[in-house]
């Protein structure tokens, strides 16, 4: 039975559903448009501005893949808060500045507007320019007379008496031109005007990355957070910020500025009292078109309606449907197209090929680690929710038995903070023989979403799905029965699963394999042999492995002490993204091991290795805080902070290794406490929850992924 005690917690609750339902009982369809109809009043007007430009008409301008679907997303997204959105897609300067015009005349006085741009931006002098589709370089001053400069439409749409505006800037490419001198890379910083928020995709002058998963990072980060309740910007971008942030490792940073002085608030269109809705969807099972209409219940997009009737037919909903496509059409569609998720290339035309096979659902939804994947996989936190739940109930409908779209839907549920019904798709899942469908479940009673904390349950999904053979769910078997996670431990019998996984060629496995040699988990200590797993993971690809061998070499633990090697070994692991290698470089310079020692080059590793979430570091950023060097005094209130950083973030997780950096914060924070004054203690705590506000502690327990 689907909980509708817990549904009414949900971001995306069924607010239209009963809006529906009950009005058309009350009131002819003539008089619900009447109603939606109304005239607004200025005050309480909001609108967007959204321009997408992924094609030029400059054939040495390279397109770009993702702009056009991100300014469809955010449109669709904008739609649903109720905001009028003007949308141009590939737009020349001209046809921007007609748009901009018509804004001016009709937005007077409004409460909120928003201007998102997707596209090639670039600065110079700092002054940003987002680039219109046919923007000429081969004429002088090409950008300041072909150009949008952002700058100038910022002031312009200030000036048409909006109470607040959102400026958002998903542009901070890469420059298209070859002229790196006269064109800097990324965005200037823009200082917002009053009443007004400039948001960047990425930190001023760096470069945003363009995704491949239908949308950019932040994009679909955004589109996400959008889909929530009641909710001011600034907690939005926040929340974008941490995902993004997250997600690439510290790659990508996005920021705002802020200049208002006031909440500027953003809400769906339509909404519901819980009570109702609980009367409403009392005694419905948990069901495709279930799902589907709690997907689409808060909609002001009439496709939406339409899709619904046309995949359930015979639902009893389908007539509900039917008439909320009428009540929402009101002057027509939306302005904006849906996302084009198709597949091109070579083979694409082959019946029965790979090409052939790949959904929307696979391209928005796809996890890491799944050996089933058809795709690239997305990051959980930079999964487009509101296209991915979608896309997947309509795949999930074309082929109820395909275990990879269900076990995608079931994730991306998840990940929408609906419970029970990822619950039962993941339990479908696996019933039909989905290996990585157990991992979900296991982590799910893991975590306690949903469900009791329960790690026997957990345990048990785990040892399924690692007896149909993944790799994955194998290694992660032997990390249960390493830690006791539901089971009796065994450091023996973690080994013979963390083989197994690493017998099948599964890098992560020979690391964990070899992890045990060196600790001496169930078999005495060994480096040599530590040393030679970690060769094995290495060949195929792994930075984990990389960092170890780098520390092998480094302190001659199991081979010949070789420090220039060692060194080399955790550069060229920090340069692949690896974190721990970035962290053991931190190390290496903070005591001079193969290196001068040289605080400042320390606290930079130290730095990179927090930004790629080992927030273990933090313990040591406070550490090099709290001494005095290179002419720079101590810092203690800052150390502090970062104590109670690496403190929170341990507390996040329950491996061995989290209980011994939640120990380490414990023992820091206890011996700098005795030399700070209440007031640099109370300072420490502020920039720590600061900190924490600005970049969030995300999902440190999602271990399947």
């Amino acid at each position: 039975m689907l909980h509708v005690s817990k549904l009414v917690r949900f971001q995306k609750a069924a607010w239209l559903l009963l809006t529906c339902l009950w009005m058309v009982l009350a009131q002819s369809i003539n008089s619900a448009q009447a109603a939606v109809n109304d005239d607004i009043k200025p005050e309480d007007r909001r609108w967007a501005l959204v321009l997408g430009v992924a094609e030029y008409q400059n054939e040495n301008i390279p397109a770009l893949d993702n702009s056009v679907n991100d300014s469809r997303t955010i449109a669709a997204s904008l739609n649903n808060m109720g905001f009028q959105v003007y949308y141009l897609e590939n737009a020349k300067k001209s046809e921007i500045e007609a748009v901009v015009s018509k804004i001016e005349k009709e937005q007077s006085g409004s409460e909120l507007g928003m201007f998102y741009f997707a596209g090639h931006g670039l600065q110079v002098g700092g002054i940003n320019y987002a680039l219109p589709s046919d923007i000429d370089p081969t004429v002088p001053s090409f950008l300041q007379n072909g150009g949008v400069s952002i700058n100038g439409l910022v002031s312009r749409l200030n000036e048409i008496g909006t109470k607040s505006l959102v400026v958002i800037l998903d542009s901070c490419r890469n420059s298209p031109f070859p002229d790196e001198d006269a064109i800097g890379t990324g965005l200037a910083l823009v200082d917002a005007p009053p009443n007004t928020i400039v948001a960047f995709s990425t930190a001023p002058g760096a470069v945003a990355l363009d995704g491949a998963s239908g949308n950019s990072p932040y994009t679909a980060a955004l589109a996400t957070a959008l889909e929530g309740p009641e909710q001011d910007i600034r907690d939005v971008l926040r929340l974008v910020r941490a995902r993004v942030r997250l997600a690439t490792g510290g790659a990508q940073t996005p920021w705002y500025i802020d200049n208002t002085r006031t909440e500027v608030i953003i809400r769906p269109k339509f909404s519901v009292p819980a009570g109702e809705l609980r009367e409403m969807l009392s005694g419905r099972v948990i069901s495709l078109p279930t799902t589907a209409w709690l997907t689409i219940a808060d909609s002001a997009d009439p496709r939406d309606f339409e899709q619904f009737a046309a995949l359930f037919p015979n639902d009893q909903l389908s007539n509900a449907a039917r008439r909320q496509l009428v009540l929402v059409s009101g002057d027509g569609l939306p302005s904006f197209p849906l996302m084009d998720l198709r597949v091109d290339g070579p083979g694409a035309d082959i019946p029965g090929g790979l090409v052939s096979l790949i959904t929307a659902c696979d391209i928005l939804a796809t996890g890491i680690g799944d050996p089933m994947a058809l795709v690239e996989p997305v990051p959980h936190d930079l999964v487009n929710t509101r296209a991915a739940l979608r896309a997947c109930v309509q795949a999930v409908r074309a082929d109820p038995l395909n275990s990879r779209l269900i076990n995608n839907l079931a994730r991306v549920l998840r990940l929408d903070n609906r419970f029970d019904e990822a619950l039962h798709y993941y339990k479908r899942a696996a019933e039909l023989g989905n290996a990585t469908a157990y991992a979900g479940i296991a982590a799910m009673y893991r975590q306690g979403l949903g469900v009791e904390p329960d790690k026997t349950q957990a345990f048990e999904a785990v040892r399924q799905g690692a007896l149909l053979g993944s790799p994955q769910l194998r290694l992660i078997a032997g990390v249960y029965y390493r830690e006791g996670w539901g089971t009796q431990q065994s450091f023996p019998e973690a080994r013979r699963w963390m083989k197994l996984a690493a017998e099948g060629g599964y890098a992560p496995a020979y690391v964990a394999y070899g992890g045990t040699y060196r600790k001496g988990l169930g078999v005495s200590q060994d480096p040599r042999k530590a040393l030679e797993y970690y060769r094995k993971a290495a060949t195929l690809g792994s930075s984990d492995a990389g960092n170890l061998i780098g520390r092998a070499y480094l302190y001659g633990r199991g081979v010949k002490k070789n420090e220039q090697l060692g060194i080399r070994w955790l550069v060229r692991s920090s340069e692949e993204g690896n974190p721990y290698a970035a962290f053991a470089l931190g190390r290496a310079f903070m005591n001079g091991d193969g290196v001068e020692k040289d605080d400042t080059k320390a606290l930079a590793y130290f730095r990179l290795s927090a930004q790629r979430n080992f927030l273990g570091a933090y313990n040591y950023i406070g550490d090099v805080l709290r001494r005095e060097s290179a002419g720079r005094a101590a810092n203690g209130a800052e150390a502090y902070a970062n104590y109670i950083i690496a403190r929170k973030a341990a507390m996040f997780r329950d491996t061995r290794d989290s209980q011994n950096q939640l120990k380490d914060a414990d023992e820091r924070i206890a011996a700098i406490l005795q030399v700070l004054s209440p007031a640099q203690a109370a300072e420490g705590e502020r920039l720590a929850d600061d900190w924490i506000e600005q970049f969030g502690l995300l999902d440190f327990n999602m271990v399947n992924e």
